[in-house]
């Protein structure tokens, strides 16, 4: 190699220094920022703070950071799923078991408990609630009882003033069913929503018949503070 050759060499190098220096920064930068982002589903609101709090610091730079709502992934857990075996195991048409972390909710379509616009339990009602009775007994947490109507009226003859009071006395007459069947009453609470929290939107008798449900929410005993 020429002395003229090395000249020209160490230029090129030279003039691509900058530049590297620049990417190197941004992918130091992006690296910090994917660590941060893979720890937001597990670290605490004050964990999360006291991170950015010194990420601010060794980067010298002041941003108005918050912690983004909180989305979790997981599976049931053992008593949703063992919840859900029973009420198999018993032949409960009708029930369908969710499990949203927290809580395991239970909804039970009205039709199987009772008779249009009535509050009083059917016979295929009390035998639905004696395998709910077997099937919650083994199930940790309170228990609160939610009744659901669609948006139609109660009938002008009605005893119901209102949805309110369907709806209400409806979770009232499973509670104590419940509690008649060997629940502790210190588990058990009941509401009444009406027409007020839908799940499907009122545009036929198909979703109307969905919102029409009572809805046992189990919640699952929280863990020790740290």
């Amino acid at each position: 190699m020429t002395l003229h050759e090395e000249d020209v060499h160490d230029d090129d190098v030279k003039g691509h220094a900058p530049w590297l220096v620049t990417w190197a920064d941004m992918m130091a930068v992006l690296l910090t920022f994917f660590i941060v982002l893979q720890a937001f589903s597990t670290v605490s609101e004050r964990k999360f703070q006291e991170a950015m709090s010194s990420i601010q610091r060794a980067f010298d730079i002041r941003l108005p950071i918050r912690p983004p709502d909180v989305v979790r992934v997981f599976t049931p857990d053992r008593s949703a799923i063992d919840l859900e075996t029973r009420i198999t195991e018993a032949h409960l048409d009708g029930v369908s078991v969710q499990d949203w972390g927290d809580r395991i909710v239970l909804t039970v379509d009205t039709r199987f408990l009772f008779d249009r616009g009535q509050a009083d339990l059917t016979e295929s009602g009390r035998a639905m609630l004696d395998g709910l009775a077997a099937a919650l007994a083994d199930s940790e947490g309170l228990i609160r009882i939610e009744g659901h109507t669609c948006d139609l009226p109660v009938a002008p003859q009605s005893r119901w003033r209102s949805n309110w009071w369907l709806s209400t006395a409806r979770a009232l007459t499973v509670l104590e069913s419940l509690e008649g069947r060997g629940l502790s009453g210190n588990r058990l609470s009941a509401t009444g929503y009406g027409e007020h929290v839908p799940i499907a939107p009122n545009d036929g008798e198909v979703n109307r018949a969905r919102n029409r449900r009572v809805e046992f929410v189990i919640e699952k005993p929280r863990p020790r503070a740290d």
